[in-house]
């Protein structure tokens, strides 16, 4: 018996051995599994997850600790010395420079250690003046600098030519200039060369009237001794401005598509000219060939604005003085780069907040545009110091320098044309950074509804240096300077009335955006000595900003703006201010048209239906909790802000602009295609558009109607 129950226990022994053998080998296995699964997981994160990003648990700082280290970190010093260096040399578009400018930026954002960064290439035609052929100026960066560079003005896209015939002052090239100039005096434009007047003068009414050339000239508000550049900020008589004579958004041989390696161009004939030799001068060569002029060849109105001495009408047979031009310039396939610096985001990197300022300029460019890379470049190095200290945005950022923005957009174009796909899936906004500083006078926004209550939240938070008793803020300023006509309480928001980069984004692809600049002075005229070799890095600190406090003022507010809609759970965007701006836009329309034939209750009707659908949006926003709310559902909420503005798109919106498809905004009137339609006088192209405007206005309603929770 015992030998028998001896026996029992031995082998119930080796089962219990034998059980937790195998139960040890199950626990190895699982935790072997387990830690190789995390080993993974951490392996793949790491494009996006570094040390103290805030996912390990060693970053202990909320996001507002960051937010505040960024304001703290911007320094006027810094954006002085990144405005000395760019302006040191001229940096044209296709220059040698622009690449070196290009380099500079890249291997800084490599520095700062941004995760991606990219130096795209396009080949595009760009038109030049030639070195060996020119109308050549000589200019100096500074009253007394040491160094010159030789100065070649010229138009781009103005044709080649050599044209000769009388001349004839048309002010600035207006129908009512053209018309008073018939009025008061018997001359006709045919076979003459014209002479206008200011950076916005026409020609297009000249031509149509026989003109075969033109030349152009700046104002000059003074011609007393020490009364301009560079002895004050005003534009002296030497100075001489450049711009595209034609437009050529983007490069026209590869429309809709990128100018890269592989692409489909099309033949040279399709770059846009304009359609005689123009040429622009200075206001003291003007006033030279004004002085040959007869007097009575002159609207005496005109004559009062000029210091010249007018010859003297009496006697003479001939009206005007001869004038032989000759335009030399040629169009040369160029490389042009932009720059691309990528930060992903740790809880949405598939969801981008773009920030770009262009880089190219006609000679040295201080404030156009080299006070917006001076900013863009402060941002980004502050934004760097946050990331070092363990801070990393909700969203994706990206940092975009472009290129040959002065030729028609090309950079940011043929970038947009490259990844119109994904930014339409992931843009969230685009901020533009161009003429940051332009003047001392106020801050100025162009924006799209959306944004506006965000823009005006951080320019309560920002201190103007125009500070004064209770006002203190960038926002107070524009208010106090700057009031919108329709509520005084606010500041204007000026409707995207000057062209830049942000153009892309918002009138193609319908990504929110916005562009901010310190303007000059109250009539929102463009700084004085805009586009001429005077815009130099002496003008900006001695007459503008010389302790850069302005300069210092922008940037924190862009990039705090930018930290913001980066780092928040819940979009800031207003979709009631976009009811109102569409309630106001239709107003607008039948303002301009004023036609009770056409059907325009449709309109009338979608815009109360997405006036109702905004309300019940917003209220059902408000019992969001970003910090309780299911991140689905945030997602969700935020995707609907953010399709608002795509559903306006579409590639049948009458344009004279390739690239416009905005159906509700444009540069300068609400519902463009059909004010287009209305003007040209095709009544069923305007019920077209019409149609075009309601479908979008619903889509739009539909897009904001509340879903269920999960």
């Amino acid at each position: 018996m015992e030998l028998e129950i001896s026996g029992v226990r031995r082998r119930s022994t080796r089962r219990r051995e034998v059980f937790i053998v195998v139960l040890l080998v199950v626990l190895f296995s699982v935790a072997a599994f387990l830690i190789g699964y995390f080993a993974m997981k951490a392996e793949e994160n790491t494009v996006i997850c570094r040390p103290g990003d805030g996912r390990d648990g060693n970053s202990k700082k909320p996001k507002e600790k960051y937010h505040d280290m960024f304001q703290e970190e911007v320094k006027a010093k810094n954006i002085e010395e990144n405005l000395r260096f760019i302006t040191s040399e001229p940096h044209m578009a296709g220059s040698q420079r622009q690449r070196d400018l290009a380099e500079h930026i890249a291997d800084k954002w490599r520095i700062y250690e941004f995760d991606e960064v990219e130096m795209p290439e396009y080949e595009v035609p760009l038109s030049l003046p030639q070195e060996d052929n020119p109308n050549k100026v000589e200019a100096k960066p500074e009253p007394k600098a040491k160094k010159a560079f030789d100065y070649f003005p010229y138009f781009a896209y103005s044709p080649n030519g050599t044209v000769e015939g009388e001349l004839v002052f048309i002010k600035e090239g207006s129908e009512d200039d053209i018309n008073l100039l018939f009025n008061r005096t018997n001359v006709s434009l045919t076979n003459k060369i014209v002479i206008v007047r200011g950076i916005y003068a026409r020609t297009d009414l000249a031509v149509s009237l026989g003109a075969i050339g033109a030349l152009v000239f700046p104002d000059v508000h003074s011609s007393r001794p020490n009364d301009t550049y560079p002895y004050t900020s005003k534009i002296s008589g030497d100075a001489v401005f450049e711009k595209p004579e034609a437009a050529n958004f983007g490069d026209p041989l590869t429309p809709g598509i990128p100018s890269i390696e592989g692409m489909y161009r099309g033949p040279k004939n399709l770059t846009a000219f304009a359609a005689i030799p123009t040429q622009p001068i200075s206001y003291n060569d003007a006033l030279k060939l004004l002085s040959h002029l007869q007097s009575n060849v002159v609207p005496e109105e005109w004559r009062k604005e000029l210091n010249v001495p007018f010859r003297n009408a009496t006697g003479l047979n001939s009206s005007d003085t001869i004038v032989r031009l000759s335009v030399n310039n040629v169009v040369k396939i160029k490389s042009i780069y932009n720059v691309i610096g990528t930060v992903y985001g740790r809880e949405e990197p598939d969801r981008y907040v773009l920030i770009g300022s262009h880089r190219d300029a006609w000679f040295l460019g201080a404030a156009d545009p080299s006070s917006g890379t001076a900013a863009l470049l402060e941002i980004s190095r502050a934004v760097s110091k946050m990331l070092r200290e363990g801070w990393r945005p909700r969203r994706t950022l990206k940092f975009c320098s472009w290129g040959a923005e002065e030729f028609g957009l090309i950079g940011s174009i043929e970038w947009v044309e490259q990844n119109q796909k994904i930014l339409s899936d992931r843009a969230v906004v685009y901020l533009n950074t161009d003429v940051a500083v332009g003047g001392n006078y106020v801050l100025a926004t162009q924006n799209c509804p959306l944004l506006s209550t965000a823009i005006f939240d951080w320019a309560k938070k920002v201190k103007d240096p125009n500070a004064h008793g209770n006002k203190t803020s960038l926002y107070d300023i524009m208010v106090e300077r700057m009031p919108s006509p329709n509520n005084p309480s606010e500041p204007y928001v000026v409707p995207y009335l000057f062209l830049s980069d942000y153009f892309p984004f918002y009138m193609y692809l319908g990504i929110p955006s916005a562009d901010f600049s310190y303007f000059y002075g109250p009539e929102m005229e463009l700084y004085p000595v805009y586009h001429t070799q005077e815009d130099n890095f002496y003008w900006m600190k001695t007459f503008i900003d010389p302790k850069f406090e302005f300069h210092e003022a922008v940037t924190k507010f862009e990039g705090g703006l930018l930290i913001e809609l980066s780092d928040i759970s819940i979009l800031p965007f207003d979709v009631k201010r976009y009811a109102n701006a569409l309630l106001a836009g239709y107003k607008a329309l039948l303002t301009k048209m004023n036609n009770e034939t056409l059907p325009t209750g449709y309109i009338k009707k979608a815009v109360d239906d997405f006036m109702k659908a905004s309300q019940a949006f917003e209220r059902s926003k408000s019992k969001l909790n970003s910090d309780t709310a299911d991140p689905l559902q945030v997602r969700m909420v935020n995707d609907q802000m953010v399709q608002i503005e795509k559903a306006f798109i579409s590639s049948s919106m009458l344009s004279d602009i390739f690239l416009s498809r905005h159906l509700f905004f444009s540069t300068n009137s609400p519902f463009p295609g059909v004010l287009k339609a209305f003007k040209e006088g095709s009544i069923n192209e305007v019920k077209m558009q019409m149609t075009l405007v309601v479908e979008a206005i619903s889509s739009a309603a539909k897009i904001l109607q509340p879903l269920p929770s999960a």
